[in-house]
């Protein structure tokens, strides 16, 4: 399914490395980072998300300002360790507990049709809750598979 919630808007040229890690990182809005800062909201610039597990940054400028793990609502669920509580949808906090836990009780799981009907009816803001500034559908499709893999679940006929 190709949904979209997030309409795309100016983005930062190409991809840059993280000043930290060196990672390649990829372009985010400037309103995303601003969504997410958990203290000032920093000066309008092109920012870029570094998805490095290992690295404390989640945000860095092209002026040099950097956005840790402390400095934003939200921890990304990339960084750091794998976590079950990790959120793979930002806007409707669905976890991959939910998925888990959807699936060890019925065999099947409806989060992804739930989401895709809110996104439908306009009530998604993943350009400002979701870390990536990005739609969660991808995300979401990935998590189920790889939650009913792991846990040897599979689709009921």
């Amino acid at each position: 399914m190709s949904e979209s919630c997030c309409s795309t808007s100016h983005r930062p040229p190409a991809t840059r490395s993280c000043p930290v890690s060196d990672f390649r990182s990829k372009p985010v809005e400037w309103s995303t980072v601003a969504a997410l800062a958990a203290r000032c909201v920093p000066p309008r610039q092109y920012f870029w998300l570094c998805e490095d597990s290992d690295c404390d940054v989640v945000y860095f400028g092209e002026d040099g300002t950097l956005l840790g793990t402390r400095d934003v609502r939200v921890i990304p669920s990339f960084k750091g360790s794998p976590s079950q509580n990790d959120l793979v949808c930002y806007c409707f906090l669905y976890s991959r507990q939910d998925i888990e836990d959807e699936l060890k009780a019925s065999g099947d799981t409806t989060i992804f049709e739930r989401i895709s009907a809110e996104i439908k009816a306009g009530n998604c803001a993943c350009e400002v809750r979701n870390p990536t500034g990005k739609c969660c559908l991808g995300g979401v499709k990935r998590a189920i598979q790889e939650t009913r893999e792991k846990s040897q679940i599979t689709q009921e006929p």
